[in-house]
């Protein structure tokens, strides 16, 4: 799903919140397809960069939603990039006017990538779609998409908060 928006851009927000859009920021989740053994670092370091791609989108402009305040809103096992749309339902029950969420692609232990998607949670539309390449499966490479992406792509479609 993250795959076919990351090479669309949509434009950028116009829903009726975009002056004061509360923004819920999802855990990224990990897809690998690279057949290696599954290495017990991915948790933690999808956690890491989780609270990292939050604190950067807060700094730019988004009105990030705290962690604490929507913890357990996923049920345990969802896989946000497969579930037909349940996104919006979650960021809706947490009172958020978008929805960001996004995906670490392993294809092997030198490349991933990391795609990213915002969502209007009253339209369902994409606000912008994301992606960056990154080299290397490690916290730092991790670390950089991340820092890459939302300065170079998601920044720009920050609403403005009050």
């Amino acid at each position: 799903m993250i795959a076919g928006l990351a090479l669309c851009p949509a434009p950028g927000f116009t829903g009726a919140a975009a002056a004061s859009a509360r923004t819920l920021v999802l855990d990224l989740e990990l897809e690998d397809s690279s057949g290696e053994p599954r290495s017990t670092e991915h948790a933690e370091r999808l956690k890491r960069v989780s609270a990292e791609l939050r604190r950067a989108l807060d700094a730019k402009g988004y009105d990030v939603i705290d962690d604490a305040a929507t913890a357990g809103l996923v049920p345990p096992g969802t896989q946000i990039r497969t579930c037909n749309g349940c996104e919006t339902d979650i960021a809706r029950a947490a009172g958020a006017d978008l929805v960001v969420f996004g995906v670490v692609r392993k294809v092997s232990s030198l490349i991933l990538w990391i795609a990213v998607a915002v969502e209007d949670v009253g339209t369902g539309q994409a606000v912008t779609t994301a992606r960056g390449d990154i080299r290397g499966d490690n916290a730092a490479a991790w670390s950089r998409g991340v820092a890459w992406l939302v300065e170079h792509r998601l920044a720009k479609h920050a609403p403005v908060k009050q």
